[in-house]
């Protein structure tokens, strides 16, 4: 609408040439200039991708949140269908990428037998075929160029499945298995997907720190894989003095080059206020990337009342226990009508869930469990890089799923988040199509926002990516 309304506006100049012409050329040069780039704003404020049965080869079966490097999307010609059947049976796939800013596009077909799942490093996509114990990778750039292609069996090496608790790789395209055998101790096993030599995992030899500053505590749990940050692998473990202080809770912290050598080794001590009792059994820890810093969160009582603490910690070059950066306690939000947490004496309420977006940390408390990819009712809280509440609200869902069903009817207005976003707009008419939901959306830290909607009708099939800028 907006094209059109600018040609009325420049043929009424040159209509009225006479009164124009008076003007300094200069100024309808640059009358006429500002027009085309307010409408060309306008055109790239909003950016849309249609994906349908006919241009993407089938039906979409699987979406693929890539975190900041963006997501990916699978089609092929089965409906509800995205892996083999049968020991030989191989499906046709064809995977768009998309980066978050929809700048970076790949669209390139692969072969699966088994069970795929796509993750990315900042250097590359890979793409996990598994069938049982045998996994198929293949390490693609962002163009859709494959770059490496590799084989290999858990099982040659006594591993099942169910052992792996996660996979991780990293830049240099190190896959990591994350395994905890059944005295929940940690075991390492790699294998480098870029190198060609490598055809099977190698556990690795961790040497654990010699040091304890838990030695204090009677309670110590087991050493855990916490992440990757600046080149570094880092392990964690917690201890809890319970026999003197059921309050006094603490971390051992150890860095590891990528050869998992000891590098440096960090306390982050006591991280609960005076006068205040932890609830449950556990706190929520987790590594954020984008300010190499840690949070803490768990769930308290404080004054008779049930709340939840966050706090931030940093390094500090000049001792081995952490530094604060900042420490917020917030009670529940009307917990006898949302009953985020019950003090039944039955169930063990689960500490809040964290995760990142950029700088931006993000909790949940929620009735769900731990979860976050849950629609579920939970208080969630955003804090900006120098610990400012951004965000503290009871909502449904998270920043990583929407029910479009919930959304449409909202009586409670649990979605008010979205309702300040410009998405609103769009998402709207979506709740007059029976066949209709929401694969993911996204705020991201900076305001521009991402929604990815599915429209599985027969006649459309359609996929459909909006993105806006922030205004």
């Amino acid at each position: 609408m907006a094209y059109p309304l600018n040609m009325l506006i420049i043929s009424y100049i040159f209509d009225n040439m006479n009164l124009a012409i008076t003007m300094n050329r200069n100024k309808i040069y640059f009358f006429i200039s500002f027009i085309f780039l307010g409408n060309s704003f306008l055109s790239f404020s909003q950016s849309k991708i249609i994906l349908d049965k006919q241009s993407a080869g089938g039906y979409c079966n699987q979406y693929f949140n890539l975190g900041d490097q963006g997501f990916a999307l699978l089609f092929n010609k089965f409906k509800d269908r995205d892996e083999g059947q049968g020991s030989n049976a191989a499906v046709q796939n064809n995977l768009y990428y998309y980066s978050k800013d929809l700048t970076k596009r790949a669209n390139f077909k692969v072969n699966t037998s088994g069970i795929l799942t796509v993750y990315a490093t900042k250097n590359n996509l890979f793409l996990v075929d598994r069938l049982n114990t045998k996994y198929q990778v293949k390490v693609m750039d962002f163009t859709g160029r494959e770059v490496a292609n590799k084989k290999f069996d858990l099982e040659s090496i006594g591993l099942n499945q169910d052992l792996v608790s996660e996979i991780h790789f990293t830049a240099q395209g190190i896959m990591i298995f994350e395994v905890y055998d059944g005295h929940d101790q940690l075991h390492v096993f790699t294998i480098n997907i870029l190198n060609g030599q490598e055809d099977k995992l190698s556990e690795v030899d961790i040497m654990l720190p010699s040091a304890n500053p838990l030695e204090k505590m009677n309670f110590v749990g087991q050493w855990s894989l916490v992440g990757e940050s600046m080149g570094y692998f880092i392990l964690a473990r917690k201890g809890a003095n319970a026999e003197y202080n059921p309050n006094a809770i603490a971390y051992h912290i150890a860095f590891y080059d990528e050869d998992f050598q000891l590098f440096r080794e960090l306390l982050l001590d006591n991280f609960l206020m005076p006068n205040v009792q932890m609830l449950g059994k556990g706190a929520s820890f987790s590594l954020n990337p984008a300010l190499q810093s840690f949070v803490v969160s768990c769930l308290i009582q404080k004054n008779g009342k049930t709340g939840f603490m966050v706090a931030n910690y940093g390094m500090n070059s000049n001792s081995s226990v952490m530094n604060l950066f900042w420490h917020k306690e917030f009670e529940i939000i009307n917990n006898d009508k949302y009953k985020l947490v019950q003090n039944d004496g039955l169930s063990v309420p689960a500490p809040p869930v964290i995760y990142h977006k950029g700088a931006q940390v993000i909790t949940n408390v929620s009735r769900a469990g731990t979860n976050v990819q849950e629609e579920s009712i939970n208080q969630m809280t955003i804090f900006d890089s120098q610990g400012t509440t951004v965000f503290n609200e009871v909502q449904m869902g998270n920043y990583e799923a929407l029910n479009l069903d919930n959304y449409c009817v909202d009586n409670d207005n649990l979605y008010s988040r979205i309702k300040k976003l410009q998405m609103n707009a769009v998402l709207k008419p979506y709740c007059e199509m029976q066949n209709c939901d929401v694969l993911g959306f996204d705020l991201d830290a900076n305001g521009n926002e991402l929604a990815i909607v599915r429209n599985y009708e027969i006649s459309k099939n359609q996929v459909i990516i909006y993105r806006f800028t922030k205004k």
